[in-house]
């Protein structure tokens, strides 16, 4: 069943889409600007030189460009370009038309949380589909932009405004800030360019040495360790489960290799996970360890996709309390604890 939060973003969503169509005005080019808070797009040379070739054939800017007016304190009248700023440059661009003095945009009319909208959660979704290199850090790195710049003007946003604007859940932005806060450059920089996967990047942000999280991250993104391994370095009580063989007798009710089967569930699901059976009375478990909100949600959501029998999916959900002070928060936001203190 979908939850309520989710069917009022999408529904937010599409409302968004369909209303604020976009008007086709010529603007003078010296009005027009990027918007400081949308999402940036890593750009091949080749898919640049495309894009080049597509502007001088169409005479306009190749594709869809968004912008909206707004009034800036020292330019006065101009034009943010919410999306479509890489087909812009294109079309600007020396070898295509460098001495255009005016540009053709999609303008629209909308508030600061519609203009994040389109400049990031939309934007993000444009350079997908058009197979521009998009990540978790560039959404992030957008997100503080635009928390920063919204604030400066006389409204403080807080990440929970921010991702209802984005129309997406707050767990989930506040994950993706964590990535931007809490890697190091170097290790950002190996998840920009591919080379580190989102699931090591998080096992990474437990790590409380800058200079071990860079090593560790590294050595993954040479292939030199899987993700079990580097989760059990960054957490050295982990204790993997192991592998129990069936018997010939009862080869008809075996489980298979379950360390394959843990490898595969940890891929699928995004969660360290550990497989245990009991071949003599026939019951066992799967623990899919999870370390935020967002995570638990995520598991949730595959699992819910995936499972057509309701009734096979029976156990405990297990929260760990660390320490007396983040206990009390977490009692707190649960709704089981109204003191000030645990007893």
């Amino acid at each position: 069943m979908t939850s309520p939060s989710r069917f009022r973003n999408r529904e937010r969503r599409t409302r968004l889409v369909r209303t604020l169509a976009p008007s086709i005005q010529t603007i003078n080019r010296s009005q027009v600007i990027r918007a400081p808070y949308a999402i940036q797009a890593n750009v091949r040379d080749a898919q640049r030189n495309a894009l080049i070739d597509h502007a001088i054939e169409v005479g306009a800017p190749p594709g869809t460009v968004i912008a909206r007016p707004v009034t800036h304190p020292e330019k006065g009248h101009i034009y943010e370009v919410l999306l479509g700023w890489e087909r812009v440059a294109a079309f600007t661009h020396p070898d295509a038309y460098p001495h255009a003095k005016s540009l053709p945009l999609g303008v629209i009319e909308c508030n600061q949380a519609d203009a994040a909208f389109y400049a990031i959660e939309y934007a993000s979704q444009d350079h997908e589909s058009a197979g521009v290199t998009t990540s978790p850090l560039l959404y992030a790195a957008a997100a503080q932009s635009a928390l920063e710049h919204f604030s400066q003007r006389g409204e403080t946003w807080t990440i929970k405004a921010l991702a209802d604007a984005l129309c997406i859940a707050r767990p989930t932005l506040s994950n993706r800030l964590r990535l931007l806060r809490g890697l190091q450059p170097k290790s950002r920089e190996l998840l920009q360019e591919g080379l580190l996967n989102a699931q090591c990047a998080k096992f990474l942000l437990a790590e409380p040495s800058p200079q071990r999280q860079v090593h560790l991250a590294t050595r993954a993104a040479r292939g030199k360790m899987s993700s079990r391994v580097l989760y059990q370095l960054i957490n050295p009580d982990y204790q993997p489960p192991k592998l129990i063989r069936s018997s010939k007798s009862k080869s008809t009710q075996s489980l298979g290799d379950l360390a394959n089967q843990e490898k595969a569930l940890s891929e699928k699901y995004g969660a360290p996970t550990a497989v245990t059976f009991d071949q003599a009375r026939e019951t066992g478990r799967v623990e899919m360890q999870y370390h935020s909100l967002s995570e638990l949600i995520n598991v949730v959501r595959n699992l819910e996709g995936q499972i057509e029998t309701d009734t096979l999916l029976r156990g405990t959900v297990s929260i760990r309390l660390d320490g007396k002070s983040g206990a009390n928060t977490l009692m707190s936001e649960l709704g089981a604890n109204t003191d000030i203190e645990l007893n």
